[in-house]
Protein backbone atom coordinates (compact mmCIF):
# COMPACT_ATOMS: atom_id res chain seq x y z
CA UNK A 1 0.00 0.00 0.00
CA UNK A 2 1.53 3.27 -0.89
CA UNK A 3 -0.52 6.25 0.59
CA UNK A 4 1.39 9.48 1.01
CA UNK A 5 0.47 11.24 3.53
CA UNK A 6 1.91 14.39 2.31
CA UNK A 7 -0.54 14.61 -0.46
CA UNK A 8 -3.26 15.14 1.87
CA UNK A 9 -1.95 18.99 2.66
CA UNK A 10 -0.54 17.55 5.79
CA UNK A 11 1.93 19.77 7.79
CA UNK A 12 3.88 19.79 10.94
CA UNK A 13 4.08 22.27 14.22
CA UNK A 14 6.76 22.78 16.29
CA UNK A 15 5.99 23.15 20.24
CA UNK A 16 8.32 23.25 22.58
CA UNK A 17 11.06 21.44 20.62
CA UNK A 18 8.83 18.67 19.75
CA UNK A 19 7.39 17.89 16.04
CA UNK A 20 3.92 16.47 15.72
CA UNK A 21 1.79 15.72 11.99
CA UNK A 22 -1.32 17.44 11.91
CA UNK A 23 -3.80 18.73 9.14
CA UNK A 24 -3.55 22.70 8.51
CA UNK A 25 -6.53 24.40 7.29
CA UNK A 26 -6.89 24.78 3.98
CA UNK A 27 -9.20 27.43 2.68
CA UNK A 28 -12.59 26.84 1.00
CA UNK A 29 -13.43 29.75 -0.54
CA UNK A 30 -16.49 30.71 2.13
CA UNK A 31 -17.04 33.81 0.25
CA UNK A 32 -18.52 31.47 -2.67
CA UNK A 33 -20.58 29.56 -0.48
CA UNK A 34 -21.35 30.94 2.75
CA UNK A 35 -22.02 34.68 1.69
CA UNK A 36 -18.94 36.15 2.56
CA UNK A 37 -20.15 37.97 5.70
CA UNK A 38 -22.55 39.72 3.81
CA UNK A 39 -24.95 39.65 6.17
CA UNK A 40 -28.59 38.13 6.86
CA UNK A 41 -30.53 40.31 4.45
CA UNK A 42 -33.57 42.09 4.68
CA UNK A 43 -34.06 45.24 6.59
CA UNK A 44 -32.50 44.11 10.09
CA UNK A 45 -29.61 46.20 11.02
CA UNK A 46 -26.05 44.55 11.10
CA UNK A 47 -24.21 45.25 14.18
CA UNK A 48 -21.15 46.96 13.52
CA UNK A 49 -17.76 45.31 14.04
CA UNK A 50 -13.95 46.60 14.23
CA UNK A 51 -11.50 45.14 12.35
CA UNK A 52 -7.93 45.76 13.69
CA UNK A 53 -4.59 45.16 12.02
CA UNK A 54 -2.54 43.99 14.27
CA UNK A 55 1.37 45.38 13.93
CA UNK A 56 2.47 43.77 16.84
CA UNK A 57 1.79 40.00 15.32
CA UNK A 58 3.79 38.31 13.04
CA UNK A 59 3.00 36.08 9.90
CA UNK A 60 6.16 35.64 7.56
CA UNK A 61 6.91 32.98 4.90
CA UNK A 62 10.37 31.54 4.90
CA UNK A 63 10.32 29.42 2.13
CA UNK A 64 11.06 25.80 0.63
CA UNK A 65 12.55 23.79 3.37
CA UNK A 66 14.13 19.87 4.16
CA UNK A 67 12.17 18.16 7.23
CA UNK A 68 13.03 15.36 8.36
CA UNK A 69 9.93 13.51 9.78
CA UNK A 70 10.19 11.04 12.52
CA UNK A 71 10.71 7.39 10.54
CA UNK A 72 13.75 9.67 9.35
CA UNK A 73 12.45 10.28 5.48
CA UNK A 74 13.00 13.59 4.58
CA UNK A 75 10.15 15.63 3.33
CA UNK A 76 10.11 19.06 1.10
CA UNK A 77 8.00 21.78 2.71
CA UNK A 78 7.03 25.61 3.07
CA UNK A 79 8.11 26.93 6.37
CA UNK A 80 6.18 29.56 8.01
CA UNK A 81 6.74 31.82 11.64
CA UNK A 82 4.52 32.99 13.67
CA UNK A 83 4.28 35.87 16.39
CA UNK A 84 1.03 35.61 17.99
CA UNK A 85 1.16 36.94 21.11
CA UNK A 86 -3.01 36.99 22.07
CA UNK A 87 -4.58 34.85 24.56
CA UNK A 88 -6.85 33.13 21.46
CA UNK A 89 -6.74 31.24 19.03
CA UNK A 90 -5.65 31.97 15.51
CA UNK A 91 -5.75 29.96 11.99
CA UNK A 92 -3.92 30.93 8.57
CA UNK A 93 -5.21 31.34 5.45
CA UNK A 94 -3.17 31.82 1.82
CA UNK A 95 -4.59 32.70 -0.83
CA UNK A 96 -3.73 34.84 -4.23
CA UNK A 97 -4.70 38.40 -5.09
CA UNK A 98 -7.34 37.15 -7.94
CA UNK A 99 -8.97 34.54 -5.05
CA UNK A 100 -9.18 37.43 -2.86
CA UNK A 101 -10.63 39.86 -5.32
CA UNK A 102 -13.09 36.85 -6.61
CA UNK A 103 -14.18 36.03 -3.59
CA UNK A 104 -14.06 38.34 -1.18
CA UNK A 105 -13.80 41.81 -2.67
CA UNK A 106 -10.35 41.99 -1.11
CA UNK A 107 -11.90 42.74 1.58
CA UNK A 108 -10.55 41.61 5.25
CA UNK A 109 -13.79 41.33 6.67
CA UNK A 110 -15.49 39.39 4.02
CA UNK A 111 -12.86 37.03 4.52
CA UNK A 112 -12.93 36.89 8.35
CA UNK A 113 -16.89 36.21 7.86
CA UNK A 114 -16.52 33.97 5.06
CA UNK A 115 -13.42 31.80 6.74
CA UNK A 116 -14.55 31.57 10.49
CA UNK A 117 -18.63 30.55 9.19
CA UNK A 118 -16.39 27.88 7.21
CA UNK A 119 -14.27 26.62 10.26
CA UNK A 120 -17.40 26.37 12.72
CA UNK A 121 -19.53 24.38 10.15
CA UNK A 122 -16.77 21.86 9.59
CA UNK A 123 -15.92 21.65 13.26
CA UNK A 124 -19.59 20.50 14.04
CA UNK A 125 -19.45 18.46 10.82
CA UNK A 126 -16.67 16.53 12.81
CA UNK A 127 -18.32 16.80 16.19
CA UNK A 128 -15.72 18.95 17.59
CA UNK A 129 -15.16 22.12 19.33
CA UNK A 130 -13.38 24.93 17.18
CA UNK A 131 -10.65 24.78 19.81
CA UNK A 132 -9.93 21.50 18.48
CA UNK A 133 -9.49 21.78 15.09
CA UNK A 134 -6.14 20.54 14.05
CA UNK A 135 -5.71 23.75 12.06
CA UNK A 136 -6.67 25.99 14.84
CA UNK A 137 -3.33 26.97 16.85
CA UNK A 138 -2.51 29.22 20.30
CA UNK A 139 0.58 31.31 20.97
CA UNK A 140 2.21 28.77 21.45
CA UNK A 141 2.81 27.75 18.27
CA UNK A 142 6.01 29.72 16.23
CA UNK A 143 6.98 27.56 13.09
CA UNK A 144 4.42 25.83 10.58
CA UNK A 145 5.62 23.55 8.11
CA UNK A 146 3.23 22.69 5.36
CA UNK A 147 2.80 20.93 2.17
CA UNK A 148 4.48 22.46 -1.13
CA UNK A 149 2.27 25.52 -2.64
CA UNK A 150 1.74 26.37 -5.79
CA UNK A 151 4.55 29.66 -7.05
CA UNK A 152 3.45 32.54 -7.00
CA UNK A 153 2.20 35.49 -5.02
CA UNK A 154 0.01 34.86 -1.88
CA UNK A 155 -1.43 36.99 0.82
CA UNK A 156 -1.39 35.33 3.91
CA UNK A 157 -3.59 36.16 7.15
CA UNK A 158 -3.50 35.19 10.52
CA UNK A 159 -6.98 35.14 11.94
CA UNK A 160 -7.52 35.69 15.71
CA UNK A 161 -10.79 33.53 17.74
CA UNK A 162 -11.67 33.87 20.53
CA UNK A 163 -12.33 30.62 22.76
CA UNK A 164 -15.56 30.03 21.36
CA UNK A 165 -14.53 30.08 17.95
CA UNK A 166 -15.91 33.36 17.27
CA UNK A 167 -14.39 35.99 14.74
CA UNK A 168 -12.89 38.78 16.80
CA UNK A 169 -11.82 40.43 14.14
CA UNK A 170 -8.06 41.23 14.64
CA UNK A 171 -5.39 39.51 12.05
CA UNK A 172 -2.53 40.33 10.56
CA UNK A 173 -1.09 39.44 7.01
CA UNK A 174 1.98 39.77 5.08
CA UNK A 175 2.65 39.22 1.14
CA UNK A 176 4.80 36.04 0.43
CA UNK A 177 6.12 34.89 -3.06
CA UNK A 178 6.43 31.08 -3.78
CA UNK A 179 9.15 30.73 -5.56
CA UNK A 180 9.49 27.62 -8.07
CA UNK A 181 12.55 25.04 -8.44
CA UNK A 182 14.61 23.91 -11.47
CA UNK A 183 12.77 20.82 -13.34
CA UNK A 184 15.26 17.46 -12.68
CA UNK A 185 14.75 15.22 -15.20
CA UNK A 186 13.00 12.92 -13.40
CA UNK A 187 10.08 15.79 -13.76
CA UNK A 188 10.48 16.67 -16.99
CA UNK A 189 10.80 13.03 -18.31
CA UNK A 190 7.21 12.60 -17.54
CA UNK A 191 6.03 15.66 -19.52
CA UNK A 192 4.06 14.30 -23.25
CA UNK A 193 1.10 12.96 -24.27
CA UNK A 194 0.46 9.71 -23.74
CA UNK A 195 -1.57 6.38 -24.55
CA UNK A 196 -2.80 4.65 -21.46
CA UNK A 197 -4.90 1.23 -22.15
CA UNK A 198 -6.05 -1.94 -21.08
CA UNK A 199 -5.97 -3.71 -24.73
CA UNK A 200 -9.40 -2.69 -25.38
CA UNK A 201 -10.18 0.35 -24.13
CA UNK A 202 -7.34 3.42 -24.19
CA UNK A 203 -7.06 7.54 -23.82
CA UNK A 204 -4.51 9.90 -24.83
CA UNK A 205 -3.51 11.82 -21.96
CA UNK A 206 -1.41 15.04 -22.07
CA UNK A 207 0.65 15.30 -18.95
CA UNK A 208 2.02 19.22 -18.26
CA UNK A 209 3.60 21.11 -15.83
CA UNK A 210 2.02 23.00 -12.80
CA UNK A 211 4.49 23.41 -10.22
CA UNK A 212 7.99 21.63 -11.44
CA UNK A 213 9.67 18.94 -9.32
CA UNK A 214 5.97 18.24 -7.88
CA UNK A 215 3.05 18.54 -9.67
CA UNK A 216 1.11 17.72 -13.02
CA UNK A 217 -1.99 18.60 -15.18
CA UNK A 218 -3.62 15.74 -16.77
CA UNK A 219 -5.93 16.31 -19.68
CA UNK A 220 -7.81 13.69 -21.51
CA UNK A 221 -8.90 11.02 -19.32
CA UNK A 222 -12.35 9.37 -20.61
CA UNK A 223 -12.49 11.94 -23.75
CA UNK A 224 -11.75 11.16 -27.48
CA UNK A 225 -14.02 8.30 -29.14
CA UNK A 226 -13.24 5.74 -26.05
CA UNK A 227 -15.34 7.81 -24.38
CA UNK A 228 -18.64 7.31 -26.28
CA UNK A 229 -20.66 10.05 -28.45
CA UNK A 230 -23.99 9.96 -26.34
CA UNK A 231 -22.53 10.02 -22.97
CA UNK A 232 -21.28 13.63 -21.33
CA UNK A 233 -17.20 13.74 -22.64
CA UNK A 234 -14.59 15.02 -19.95
CA UNK A 235 -13.08 17.20 -23.38
CA UNK A 236 -13.30 20.39 -20.04
CA UNK A 237 -11.64 18.73 -16.88
CA UNK A 238 -8.42 17.40 -15.61
CA UNK A 239 -6.46 15.92 -12.51
CA UNK A 240 -3.51 16.63 -11.01
CA UNK A 241 -0.41 14.28 -10.67
CA UNK A 242 2.24 13.97 -8.28
CA UNK A 243 6.17 13.49 -8.85
CA UNK A 244 7.11 10.81 -6.21
CA UNK A 245 10.40 10.71 -5.01
CA UNK A 246 11.00 7.58 -6.44
CA UNK A 247 10.42 9.22 -9.76
CA UNK A 248 7.31 7.26 -10.46
CA UNK A 249 4.20 9.57 -11.38
CA UNK A 250 1.05 9.17 -9.07
CA UNK A 251 -2.62 9.54 -9.66
CA UNK A 252 -4.92 10.38 -7.15
CA UNK A 253 -8.09 10.78 -5.13
CA UNK A 254 -8.94 14.25 -5.72
CA UNK A 255 -12.11 16.57 -4.98
CA UNK A 256 -13.30 18.48 -7.95
CA UNK A 257 -16.23 21.02 -7.10
CA UNK A 258 -19.73 20.98 -5.68
CA UNK A 259 -22.37 21.71 -7.48
CA UNK A 260 -26.42 22.57 -6.40
CA UNK A 261 -29.62 21.07 -8.10
CA UNK A 262 -27.56 18.82 -10.76
CA UNK A 263 -29.87 17.57 -12.97
CA UNK A 264 -32.26 15.55 -10.82
CA UNK A 265 -29.31 14.50 -9.02
CA UNK A 266 -29.72 17.51 -6.49
CA UNK A 267 -26.76 18.56 -4.58
CA UNK A 268 -23.36 16.61 -5.76
CA UNK A 269 -19.59 16.44 -5.31
CA UNK A 270 -17.68 15.62 -8.56
CA UNK A 271 -14.53 13.70 -7.73
CA UNK A 272 -11.76 11.61 -9.56
CA UNK A 273 -12.34 8.67 -7.65
CA UNK A 274 -11.06 4.78 -7.71
CA UNK A 275 -13.46 1.90 -8.01
CA UNK A 276 -12.80 -1.82 -6.40
CA UNK A 277 -14.59 -5.03 -6.64
CA UNK A 278 -15.59 -6.53 -3.00
CA UNK A 279 -18.14 -9.32 -2.41
CA UNK A 280 -21.04 -6.87 -3.20
CA UNK A 281 -20.27 -5.22 -6.35
CA UNK A 282 -18.08 -2.69 -7.17
CA UNK A 283 -16.99 -0.04 -4.71
CA UNK A 284 -15.91 3.46 -5.06
CA UNK A 285 -12.97 4.92 -2.61
CA UNK A 286 -13.73 8.42 -2.58
CA UNK A 287 -10.86 9.27 -0.04
CA UNK A 288 -9.26 12.56 -1.22
CA UNK A 289 -5.19 11.83 -1.12
CA UNK A 290 -5.29 7.96 -1.38
CA UNK A 291 -3.14 6.97 -4.42
CA UNK A 292 -5.39 4.64 -7.05
CA UNK A 293 -2.18 4.17 -9.00
CA UNK A 294 1.13 4.98 -10.52
CA UNK A 295 3.31 4.61 -13.70
CA UNK A 296 6.34 3.31 -14.01
CA UNK A 297 9.11 2.06 -16.04
CA UNK A 298 8.95 -2.29 -15.76
CA UNK A 299 12.33 -2.95 -16.27
CA UNK A 300 11.98 -4.43 -19.66
CA UNK A 301 12.01 -0.55 -21.14
CA UNK A 302 7.96 -0.44 -21.27
CA UNK A 303 6.23 2.25 -18.88
CA UNK A 304 3.12 0.45 -17.11
CA UNK A 305 0.11 2.04 -14.61
CA UNK A 306 0.05 -0.03 -11.50
CA UNK A 307 -2.66 -0.31 -9.49
CA UNK A 308 -2.50 0.51 -5.95
CA UNK A 309 -4.67 -0.62 -3.36
CA UNK A 310 -7.65 0.34 -1.55
CA UNK A 311 -8.29 -0.91 2.12
CA UNK A 312 -11.75 -1.72 3.83
CA UNK A 313 -12.68 -3.63 6.99
CA UNK A 314 -15.64 -6.07 7.24
CA UNK A 315 -16.29 -7.68 10.51
CA UNK A 316 -12.97 -6.58 12.00
CA UNK A 317 -10.88 -8.05 9.09
CA UNK A 318 -8.97 -5.61 6.54
CA UNK A 319 -9.10 -5.99 2.92
CA UNK A 320 -6.84 -4.53 0.92
CA UNK A 321 -7.99 -5.37 -2.83
CA UNK A 322 -6.15 -3.54 -6.13
CA UNK A 323 -8.07 -0.63 -7.58
CA UNK A 324 -10.00 -1.87 -10.93
CA UNK A 325 -10.07 1.29 -12.29
CA UNK A 326 -10.21 5.18 -12.43
CA UNK A 327 -13.16 7.94 -13.61
CA UNK A 328 -14.58 10.94 -12.93
CA UNK A 329 -18.23 10.61 -10.82
CA UNK A 330 -20.94 12.37 -9.62
CA UNK A 331 -21.58 11.58 -5.71
CA UNK A 332 -25.58 12.15 -5.11
CA UNK A 333 -27.08 13.55 -1.64
CA UNK A 334 -30.43 12.75 -2.69
CA UNK A 335 -29.85 9.44 -3.36
CA UNK A 336 -26.26 8.42 -1.40
CA UNK A 337 -25.19 7.04 -4.72
CA UNK A 338 -22.34 7.44 -7.11
CA UNK A 339 -22.83 8.22 -10.85
CA UNK A 340 -20.47 7.43 -13.53
CA UNK A 341 -20.27 8.87 -16.82
CA UNK A 342 -19.08 6.30 -18.60
CA UNK A 343 -18.95 2.37 -18.68
CA UNK A 344 -15.95 2.58 -20.88
CA UNK A 345 -12.90 2.80 -18.59
CA UNK A 346 -9.46 1.22 -18.73
CA UNK A 347 -10.01 -1.70 -16.43
CA UNK A 348 -6.89 -3.27 -14.50
CA UNK A 349 -7.32 -6.70 -14.89
CA UNK A 350 -5.00 -9.53 -12.35
CA UNK A 351 -3.99 -11.44 -15.40
CA UNK A 352 -2.75 -8.39 -16.60
CA UNK A 353 -0.43 -8.08 -13.11
CA UNK A 354 -2.78 -5.23 -12.35
CA UNK A 355 -1.38 -3.28 -14.85
CA UNK A 356 -2.26 -0.79 -17.46
CA UNK A 357 -0.25 0.08 -21.06
CA UNK A 358 1.14 3.20 -21.32
CA UNK A 359 2.72 4.29 -24.65
CA UNK A 360 4.31 7.71 -24.95
CA UNK A 361 2.79 8.95 -28.48
CA UNK A 362 4.24 12.56 -28.16
CA UNK A 363 7.17 14.12 -25.99
CA UNK A 364 6.98 17.85 -24.66
CA UNK A 365 8.48 19.98 -22.36
CA UNK A 366 6.02 22.94 -22.81
CA UNK A 367 4.67 23.94 -19.71
CA UNK A 368 0.74 25.19 -17.97
CA UNK A 369 0.99 27.52 -15.87
CA UNK A 370 -3.05 27.04 -15.03
CA UNK A 371 -2.97 28.17 -11.48
CA UNK A 372 -4.76 25.12 -9.42
CA UNK A 373 -5.44 26.79 -6.25
CA UNK A 374 -8.28 28.47 -8.02
CA UNK A 375 -9.97 25.19 -7.80
CA UNK A 376 -9.85 24.90 -4.12
CA UNK A 377 -12.38 27.42 -3.74
CA UNK A 378 -15.28 25.54 -5.98
CA UNK A 379 -16.90 24.05 -2.86
CA UNK A 380 -20.50 24.80 -2.78
CA UNK A 381 -21.67 22.77 -0.23
CA UNK A 382 -19.78 21.48 3.49
CA UNK A 383 -17.52 18.50 3.72
CA UNK A 384 -19.06 15.75 2.12
CA UNK A 385 -21.32 13.63 4.48
CA UNK A 386 -20.52 10.18 2.52
CA UNK A 387 -17.02 10.90 4.21
CA UNK A 388 -18.38 11.10 7.70
CA UNK A 389 -17.30 7.41 8.97
CA UNK A 390 -14.28 6.97 7.04
CA UNK A 391 -11.05 7.22 9.51
CA UNK A 392 -8.36 9.27 8.14
CA UNK A 393 -5.41 7.49 6.73
CA UNK A 394 -2.35 7.88 7.83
Amino acid sequence: MRYLSWLAIAAMIVLGGCSTRIEPYKPSGGGSHSGGGSGSGGNTPQPTVQVTERTDWKVEYKGRVDYKEDDGTVSRVEEFFFNYTGDNLFFLVTLSDEDYANFYDSQVKNLIDGEVKDLNTRAQNEGKQVSEMDNVYTKRIKTLYADIMIHGWYNAFLVELDRNGKATYNYCRADMEVKEEEASPDYLGWLGTWNVSDGYVGYDIQVTAIENNYLYRVDGWETGPAAGSTQMNQDDDWIEARLIDDGTLSFFIQFIASYENYESLGNVDYMFVGTYVESTGEKVDDWEGWEIAWAENDGNGKTVLCAANTEYEVDGKVYKPHFNGMRYSLYSYKDESWHHFHDAVPTFLEQKNWQLSMTRTKASVEEDRTPVHTRNYLRKTQPRKHEGKRQRRF
